[in-house]
């Protein structure tokens, strides 16, 4: 007997997926004819002869000696119907009255179904109104059902439980996770395939919750929910792509496999123009920024006359010059105005100045664009060819919500993110020694050009160049490296910036003119300025905490002039955390162990916290002086992505890279059949879920929240 239990035991083991797919089977047929507790349970009654409209009706059920309010469940007359949320204490209740204020009544028929807020109706029972008992007595009709109907009501309730089908779901999750580690996944570690089983459920949940909560936009809108099924869909096919040639390929096919995840990424970053450019809109300052060109267009000149510059009236014929509505408090260096003046096809008829908005916003976004691409081609060049760890730094590059909407709409900040990209490109090259013409020349023209682009920006550069310099002069003590024929071959470029600044300290006396130094009697009737009467007070402790809190809801939320409604949502929490980790992961750098490559990303770190201090005191001082509550964007950090990113990776792959050399930069090996750097087990889990997650809290900063944006709905 025991040799044929042993025999039967290696039968099913032989047999693996057949045994699991009898088991299920077993288990759906159990769940099948299983009874559960019924959930978002409604009664309705329709009538035939309605009483009054908002009349209050009563559904009376069995007693509740310890409860007895509960067994009364009242609700108003709306549209010739009566309908109940059945609270829970009811659902096994042997009485069913309602009660009706009123006489002459008729119900066409009872209705037992689930719903969810509104969506998603299941009728589970219906009851004709002629099998109702019905009486009349003082005024009041009151319609009864049966206890042999209330009993089929409640055994049909359990049986089409919505519960039932969510463990059918879970159970087929279950079939087809163990069906595939015993196929196609055999040789994937337990611990990996087990937290990708877990991930797997997890995107499932974030589908369903997709399908079930959100609310479909109607026949000929937006297919939403079908587009973010598709997208998560196609992302989980690179992602086993990206495993599978990772672990079995060579290095020419993960370098495929790698260019293929940029241009995956690159599409998406496109596809969202059209999303945000059509439905969304409400980009920050837009306005501001196409007066800036129109002057530019309207009045010539290299350097615009900052205390003439307005915002203007704008028409179907364009900008109205001659109608200014108020001062233009931007106040950025020209260089974003004077390209987009040149290429973005303006024209002056009359006092107006005539352009195509959607034009001008693809041009800015193609700026913008080929700021990422240039990212992009660090990474591709630098990352060591482990494919996954590309299609996390692409993924990472993109996922911050404010950063493809930013580049969406007319804003200095496509600029910015491609000059300082320029620039990390330049300083990437200075760190691998390359100090070559090249180097030089990229550095120069990022730290000039982003210098003329935008001052914090401009900020970020200056500080990172002082740090590397001082680190190359007093740590590596060589003074050959800066003082060199490149160096002095450049060096002219930082003339341009330097001139620029000159000329406009000596015509204004401030190199970033501002709101109230050319129109302050205008400044303090704008909401830049908050009479000292209505102004909110707060400790200074009360506004660090408010600060840092708009400071990091700007990073993964969009923050825009149209709101994009998250109802609930916190930092730290699983629709935040993926973004926030891309923030402030790199500020741990300083507790990894020195190294070259640590010192230069502390010394990018330092950089982007010296001008989070600056933007800190600059904001406080307008609270506590002008009442103004804004000038709090983490966008403005968003031009240094490929830093954070390039951060984020080697943090990683210090961490989870077999044979990694703890370098920023990988290196081919010049032996043949060396150790190629490759991720551990933990090193893929971390790749996958945080990429994963990264896509998902990307897609929930916007298109998840389709159904309750107006330019989706209307």
């Amino acid at each position: 007997m025991e040799k044929q239990g042993k025999n039967y035991l290696q039968l099913l083991r032989k047999h693996i997926v057949i045994t699991i797919t009898i088991i299920a089977i077993i288990c759906a047929a159990f769940i099948g004819f299983a009874e559960f507790q019924p959930i978002n349970l409604y009664y309705s009654f329709t009538f035939e002869k309605s009483p009054k409209e908002n009349s209050q009706v009563i559904f009376a059920f069995d007693s509740n000696k310890d409860f007895p309010s509960s067994s009364l469940q009242k609700t108003k007359v709306t549209g010739s119907q009566a309908t109940i949320h059945v609270d829970p204490l009811n659902n096994d209740s042997k009485k069913l009255q309602l009660i009706i204020p009123e006489t002459g009544v008729a119900i066409k028929s009872f209705i037992a179904h689930t719903n969810v807020r509104g969506q998603h109706d299941h009728v589970i029972y219906t009851i004709d109104g002629s099998e109702l008992s019905r009486t009349e007595k003082n005024g009041e009709t009151v319609f009864s059902l049966q206890e042999k109907q209330l009993s089929d009501i409640e055994k049909q309730s359990q049986l089409r439980s919505p519960l039932k089908l969510v463990l059918l779901m879970l159970l087929f999750s279950i079939y087809v996770i163990l069906v595939l580690k015993n196929t196609c996944f055999k040789a994937v570690p337990l611990p990996l395939y087990a937290f990708g089983a877990v991930g797997a459920i997890a995107v499932e949940l974030f589908l369903c919750n997709l399908w079930v909560t959100r609310i479909g936009l109607g026949v000929g809108r937006y297919h939403y929910r079908r587009v973010i099924t598709l997208l998560l869909f196609v992302f989980f096919i690179l992602i086993i792509a990206n495993y599978v040639i990772g672990s079995r390929c060579n290095q020419l096919a993960k370098r495929a496999v790698a260019i293929i995840d940029y241009g995956a990424v690159l599409i998406y970053a496109i596809f969202q123009f059209p999303l945000f450019t059509r439905y969304l809109g409400g980009f920050p300052d837009e306005q501001a920024h196409i007066s800036y060109i129109a002057f530019l267009k309207y009045y010539g000149g290299v350097i615009p006359n900052f205390a003439d510059m307005h915002i203007y009236n704008n028409d179907s014929a364009g900008i109205l010059m001659n109608q200014p509505n108020q001062f233009n408090y931007l106040g950025h260096p020209p260089l974003y105005y004077q390209i987009m003046k040149l290429f973005g096809g303006l024209n002056i008829i009359g006092d107006s100045v005539t352009y195509n908005l959607t034009y001008l916003r693809l041009l800015s976004f193609c700026i913008g664009l080929l700021g990422i691409a240039i990212i992009f081609y660090i990474g591709f060049t630098r990352i060591s060819p482990i494919p996954l760890l590309h299609l996390l730094f692409a993924v990472v590059v993109i996922a911050p919500a404010n950063l493809i909407y930013g580049l969406c709409g007319i804003s200095n900040d496509s600029l910015a993110l491609l000059t300082v990209s320029v620039f990390t490109l330049g300083i990437v090259r200075f760190y691998e020694k390359k100090y070559n013409i090249w180097t030089y020349l990229l550095i120069a023209v990022g730290i000039s050009t982003t210098l003329l682009t935008k001052l914090t920006a401009g900020l970020i550069v200056v500080v990172m160049s002082v740090l590397v310099v001082g680190y190359t002069l007093l740590v590596d003590k060589k003074a050959s490296t800066i003082l060199c024929k490149p160096f002095f071959a450049t060096a002219p470029i930082y003339l341009i910036p330097a001139g620029y600044f000159a000329a406009l300290y000596m015509k204004f006396h401030t190199i970033q003119p501002g709101y109230p130094e050319f129109a302050y009697k205008e400044y303090i009737n704008s909401h830049m300025y908050v009479p000292n009467d209505d102004r909110q007070v707060m400790a200074i402790t009360e506004y660090v905490q408010y600060f840092f809190t708009r400071f990091l809801g700007t990073w993964y939320s969009i923050s825009g002039h149209v709101e994009v409604p998250r109802n609930g949502i916190k930092p730290f929490d699983i629709s935040t955390i993926g973004m926030l980790l891309i923030l402030l992961v790199p500020l741990t750098v300083f507790l990894y162990a020195r190294s070259k490559a640590q010192r230069f990303l502390s010394m990018g770190t330092c950089s982007v916290l010296v001008v989070i201090l600056y933007q800190f005191n600059s904001a406080s001082k307008g609270f506590y002086n002008n009442g103004y509550l804004g000038g709090i964007q983490s966008r403005y950090y968003l031009c240094a992505i490929g830093f954070f990113a390039l951060a984020l990776i080697w943090m990683v792959s210090h961490l989870v890279v077999h044979n990694s050399a703890g370098d920023l930069c990988y290196k081919n090996p010049q032996i043949e059949n060396a150790d190629i750097p490759r991720l551990s087990s933990i090193g893929t889990l971390v790749c996958i879920s945080l990429s994963t997650l990264l896509l998902c809290e990307n897609l929930t900063s916007f298109l998840y929240q389709a159904d309750a944006i107006s330019g989706f709905i209307q």
